[in-house]
C-alpha cells in the first residue's frame, strides 16, 4: 500500500536526464568527486582508518562500514516517504524527520532519539574542530611560521583555531539557510560539490602517479579550492544567469577533471623531488592476502547492484 500512495518517482534512484533535481548522469559522474573526497580525504573519517593497528584490520574496517552504508536508505529515505503519504500538504520537507517525531514517537522513545541526535551531532562537531586545530596547529603553524614554538603555545594556538572555526561555522549555517529555492539535502550538496574537487584531485592524482608533486599539491589545492568557492557562490548566487551553470554535480565533476590535468601539467613542468624525499612503495604486511577482503567487496558490490536495478 505505501508503494502505491507514494508517486513512482520516489522509489527510483536514477531519474531522466531532463530531471531538474537530479538527472542520471550528473548522478553518476559527479558523486564520485564528492565520494573520494569525504570517505578518502576527511581526516574526521580517515583517522580512524589510519588508527587501526594493521593494515588487515583497516581493511576490514572500511568494508564494514560500506556495509553499514547500505542501510541508508532505510534510516534516511523510507521514513521521508512515510512522512510523504501520511502528510502530503506539509508545505516545508526539511521538516518530515521533526513531523515524524513529534507526531508517532511515544515521549520516551522521543527523547531517547533526541539525545541521540544531539551526542551524534557533537561528536562530528568535536571531530571536525579537532582535526582543523591539530592540522593547522601542526602542519601550518609550526612548520612555516614557527618552528620552533612551545608545545604551551601550540596549545593556545590550537584553542584559538577551534574558537575562529565555531564562530565562522555559524555564518556559515546562517548562509546556508539563506538559500531558499533548495531543500536542505540540496544545499549541503551542492556547497559539498564545491569543496570536493581540489582535495579528491590532488588524493586521486597523487595515489595513482608517483610523479606527482608536493608542490604541486598545496598549488592544486591553493588555486582549485580559490575556484571552486568562487564558481560555488557564483551558482548559488545565481550570478550570471540561472540557466548559465549546469548541475553542481557535473560542475563538481568539470572541476575535478580541470584541476587533475592543471596538477598533472604542473608536476611535469616542476622538478621531482630527490628519491630520499619520496614516500616509499606501499609495503603489506608478510604473509597478508587480500583474496577475503576483495570477497567481502564483491559481495558489497552485487547487493549495491541489485539494489540500484530494484529501485530504478
Amino acid at each position: 500500500r505505501l508503494i502505491e500512495s507514494a508517486p513512482a518517482d520516489h522509489w527510483k534512484l536514477f531519474r531522466s536526464a531532463s530531471d531538474a533535481d537530479y538527472p542520471w548522469p550528473a548522478m553518476i559522474l559527479g558523486y564520485p568527486v564528492m565520494g573520494i573526497w569525504f570517505w578518502c580525504t576527511d581526516q574526521a573519517i580517515v583517522q580512524r582508518t589510519l588508527g587501526a593497528s594493521s593494515i588487515r584490520q583497516g581493511q576490514t574496517g572500511c568494508v564494514f562500514a560500506g556495509y553499514l552504508k547500505i542501510t541508508n536508505p532505510l534510516i534516511l529515505l523510507l521514513p521521508g516517504i512515510i512522512c510523504f503519504v501520511l502528510h502530503p500538504n506539509m508545505e516545508d520537507p526539511d521538516k518530515a524527520f521533526t513531523v515524524m517525531m513529534a507526531n508517532y514517537l511515544p515521549i520516551g522513545m522521543l527523547g531517547l532519539v533526541v539525545a541521540g541526535l544531539i551526542a551524534a551531532m557533537i561528536s562530528t562537531i568535536d571531530s571536525a574542530l579537532n582535526s582543523l586545530s591539530t592540522v593547522f596547529a601542526l602542519d601550518s603553524y609550526r612548520r612555516y611560521v614557527d618552528p620552533d614554538v612551545t608545545g604551551k603555545r601550540l596549545a593556545l594556538i590550537g584553542r584559538l583555531v577551534t574558537i575562529a572555526a565555531a564562530i565562522a561555522s555559524i555564518f556559515f549555517a546562517l548562509a546556508i539557510a539563506a538559500v531558499e529555492e533548495m531543500d536542505l539535502f540540496s544545499r549541503l550538496q551542492s556547497i559539498i560539490s564545491f569543496l570536493a574537487p581540489s582535495m579528491s584531485a590532488v588524493f586521486l592524482v597523487g595515489v595513482l602517479w608517483r610523479r606527482a608533486t608536493s608542490a604541486t599539491a598545496i598549488s592544486t589545492l591553493l588555486v582549485g579550492t580559490s575556484v571552486s568557492l568562487s564558481i560555488g557562490v557564483c551558482y548559488l548566487a545565481k550570478w550570471l544567469h540561472e540557466t548559465f551553470w549546469p548541475h553542481f554535480l557535473l560542475l563538481s565533476l568539470y572541476l575535478f577533471v580541470s584541476l587533475s590535468l592543471f596538477m598533472i601539467i604542473v608536476s611535469l613542468l616542476t622538478k621531482q623531488p630527490p628519491a630520499e624525499k619520496a614516500l616509499p612503495p606501499l609495503e603489506f604486511e608478510s604473509g597478508h592476502s587480500n583474496t577475503r577482503i576483495w570477497f567481502l567487496w564483491s559481495i558489497l558490490a552485487l547487493i549495491m547492484l541489485a539494489l540500484y536495478v530494484i529501485f530504478n
